[in-house]
């Protein structure tokens, strides 16, 4: 009964950091829209699309195509599984909380090109934050990652190589749509530059105090 009742306490508290997570993520995905210099590379889809269609929001647009992404998911491993079916719950509750979190932070402002470089940095290591607590949590793994990682184990491709070829494909796909659609490349700036090459590393320096946390309360609990 002990056992059963750890176990469930684990997977509870693993949900719960997961859940934090996204809603952090969210936050840094409305700074990143509010500095106005472009998102990052997995979502400047929703955002060509969103500025393409402005009746539906940003949040919406990334629900799509994430979806799209886990269509693509299943179309690589040729069958549906469970883990799928948390990947579109996950999704869906992902772009919920960007659509909650939009309204409080409609306060801030950056008018000046500093202030949204500055924000841009500011929105980088919140997102960050988020995925530290979603890839430390061991939960699950939104569409975007379930496709790499089935795309990886499908071609023999390093995790991380299939991830910036799809990530570089996203960005240029978004690029070329916003040219054709819109006549510039605004979804695609120095913000989505700022997120490629530093998101990566603040996760990975924020992971490191998961890891000792992890440590020390097992330590704890011996």
């Amino acid at each position: 009964m002990k056992t059963i009742m750890k176990l469930n306490r684990s997977f509870y508290e693993r949900m719960f950091c997961y859940i934090a997570g996204l809603l952090i993520m969210s936050v840094g995905s409305n700074l990143f829209l509010k500095a106005a210099l472009g998102v990052a590379p997995s979502c400047t889809i929703a955002l060509a699309l969103s500025e393409i269609f402005p009746s539906l929001s940003y949040a919406v647009f990334n629900f799509l195509v994430n979806s799209f992404l886990l269509l693509c998911e299943i179309a690589v491993v040729r069958k549906i599984e469970k883990r799928q079916a948390v990947q579109l719950v996950l999704t869906f509750l992902y772009s919920l909380f960007i659509q909650w979190t939009a309204g409080p932070l409609r306060f801030i402002t950056a008018d000046t090109m500093t202030a949204r470089v500055g924000l841009s940095f500011i929105a980088c290591a919140v997102l960050a934050a988020g995925i530290s607590f979603t890839v430390n949590s061991g939960f699950a793994v939104l569409p975007l990652e379930g496709f790499v990682a089935s795309l990886s184990e499908k071609t023999g491709k390093p995790f991380g190589t299939v991830r910036i070829y799809t990530e570089v494909s996203i960005t240029v796909i978004s690029g070329t749509v916003s040219i054709v659609c819109l006549g510039s490349i605004s979804v695609v700036a120095i913000g989505t530059v700022i997120a490629a090459f530093c998101t990566g590393t603040i996760t990975n320096l924020l992971s490191r105090f998961f890891t000792r946390g992890s440590l020390l309360s097992h330590a704890a609990t011996a």
